[in-house]
């Protein structure tokens, strides 16, 4: 397994796929930067949308959601707000976005993991970007290192990695023999911004932000055929480069499609497609997804971890694998657009 592979292997598409007749789209972002440069706060902005389309090519916006956070020195919530709740989303400052969030949502406001809403979404998917985030800093002068010098924060740079994910295993090219994340190896493509070009209602607007910035962006189509409801979804991590807005830099990026049963959406099938990862022994990670085969979305979130964890899975893909279980709330949004007419 060799750079070069990997090089060979990677490659995202330029844009989204037309949305479908009778589809509901979800769309999210979580984008971080540093307002007011690198020794300062960083703020993460967060939108989310839900759009119909129904079968006359028109459209509805069935929701949108906005939040914004701000980040002390440990990567813990020193303020958040969104279009919905602020007064209970400020009872989060200071805890960790991931396990001990999580846990404080999970008793806090449980009907918004159970609806599967937007905000609830954004504040999932709040871990995954804060450990990404200092990516923002990986192009430009200095580098992640130089950034986390400036701001006085802990660097994961040089953190022993391995048996973290099914590519760091002992002796794997994407390791240093002090066992920790071997980057002057690893694959990072640049592309253009991977949104609809034409389809002005293929995804949200996303917040303006200063000019070293990274992006985690997830998109879920679903509808429903004569098989039974039907996803096809995306996720990508990337960041900004200097002197361009056409071009930016890839670290993840997933595809996949999967068919769930009509009556219980128990997993009926999956196939995903990996666009971009770092290492080619990362390409072992989709083949992963199939054993949730069976499996009813209302428990991704909670098995996706226990039958994925560490060298089982990829943490990115576990992300976007958990973050499917919102069709369950997407469903019952379509089909009462499909009601309605």
């Amino acid at each position: 397994m060799t750079t070069a592979l990997a090089v060979a292997l990677n490659a995202t598409p330029p844009s989204q796929p037309a949305r479908r007749p009778m589809s509901l789209r979800r769309t999210s972002s979580l984008q971080t930067h540093w307002p007011e440069g690198a020794a300062n706060p960083m703020v993460m902005a967060g939108r989310a949308r839900d759009c119909v389309t129904r079968h006359d090519g028109s459209n509805r916006i069935v929701e949108s959601e906005w939040l914004e956070a701000r980040f002390d020195k440990a990567k813990r919530l020193a303020g958040l707000r969104a279009g919905r709740r602020s007064d209970g989303l400020a009872d989060f400052t200071g805890l960790a976005p991931g396990g001990p969030m999580r846990k404080a949502m999970a008793t806090a406001m449980p009907e918004e993991g159970a609806r599967a809403t937007l905000l609830h979404r954004m504040l999932d998917d709040m871990a995954g970007a804060t450990f990404m985030a200092s990516a923002a800093w990986y192009a430009w002068p200095g580098g992640t290192e130089g950034y986390h010098v400036a701001s006085q924060t802990e660097s994961f740079e040089h953190r022993q990695v391995e048996g973290v994910c099914i590519s760091y295993f002992a002796d794997s090219y994407a390791l240093t023999p002090e066992g920790t994340v071997n980057d002057p190896v690893a694959d990072h493509p640049r592309a253009p911004p991977a949104l609809p070009d034409a389809d002005r209602l293929g995804w949200h607007d996303l917040a303006p932000t200063a000019p070293q910035n990274q992006w985690r962006l997830r998109r879920t189509d679903l509808w429903q055929d004569d098989d039974g409801f039907q996803c096809s979804a995306w996720f990508q991590d990337s960041a900004s480069l200097p002197g361009t807005l056409d071009q930016r830099i890839i670290f993840h990026e997933y595809a996949l499609n999967a068919r769930f049963a009509p009556d219980t959406l128990a997993l009926l099938d999956i196939a995903v497609d990996a666009r971009v990862l770092p290492f080619s022994t990362c390409r072992a990670a989709p083949a992963t997804a199939r054993k949730l085969i069976g499996i009813e979305a209302r428990d991704l979130r909670l098995q996706v971890p226990r039958l994925l964890a560490g060298a089982a899975g990829c943490t990115h893909l576990n992300d976007m694998l958990r973050s499917i279980q919102d069709i369950e709330g997407m469903r019952d949004r379509l089909c009462a657009e499909m009601a309605a007419g």
